[in-house]
């Protein structure tokens, strides 16, 4: 069977889901007919609420959601958070922590360089086109009617490996 292992009851039906949704539920006292979710803080014991009554069938008939809801600022007991959070920030070693700084510190290296190349990328991309551009131009410049009725026209003072090199005919 899917859901919730079968041992403690199972949501195999949708009335078994209606059943947990009503775990996840607060109503307040001021308007019954309206609900809303509890806190993320509170889900497992939702959970474990659901799991429990589950498990015997005599407290169904008696469920109650899992937080009541009085109208005013829900107040929530903060004080093991403070424990909670300092056991959860020692869960890994300390040898551990400086590999996934280290990681880190390379991965933003990384990206540095990364960042830089296409830049460089960029660029050479841009005077490629520039490039491109000025060729054309020389081209149209030596191939000008012009030139042919100077005494020295640019093509007899330019190399003839440029002019060969860049493709333009003399």
């Amino acid at each position: 069977s899917s859901g919730i292992n079968a041992e403690y009851g199972g949501v195999d039906t949708e009335d078994d889901i209606n059943r947990l949704t009503e775990y996840f539920l607060v109503t307040q006292e001021e308007n019954p007919d309206m609900a809303s979710l509890i806190h993320p803080n509170e889900v497992l014991k939702a959970i474990r609420h659901f799991v429990s009554d589950s498990a015997s069938p005599n407290k169904l008939a008696s469920h109650k959601p899992a937080l009541e809801f009085d109208g005013a600022a829900a107040e929530r007991d903060s004080g093991n958070d403070a424990a909670y959070w300092q056991a959860l920030a020692s869960i890994l070693p300390k040898s551990h922590e400086l590999k996934w700084d280290a990681l880190i510190e390379g991965l933003q290296k990384y990206h540095g360089v990364l960042a830089q190349r296409a830049k460089l990328i960029e660029e050479t991309d841009k005077l490629q086109n520039q490039n491109s551009e000025l060729r054309m131009l020389l081209q149209q410049y030596i191939g000008s009617r012009v030139n042919q009725d100077l005494q020295i026209p640019p093509t007899h003072t330019i190399p003839s490996e440029m002019l060969r090199d860049y493709a333009i005919d003399s």
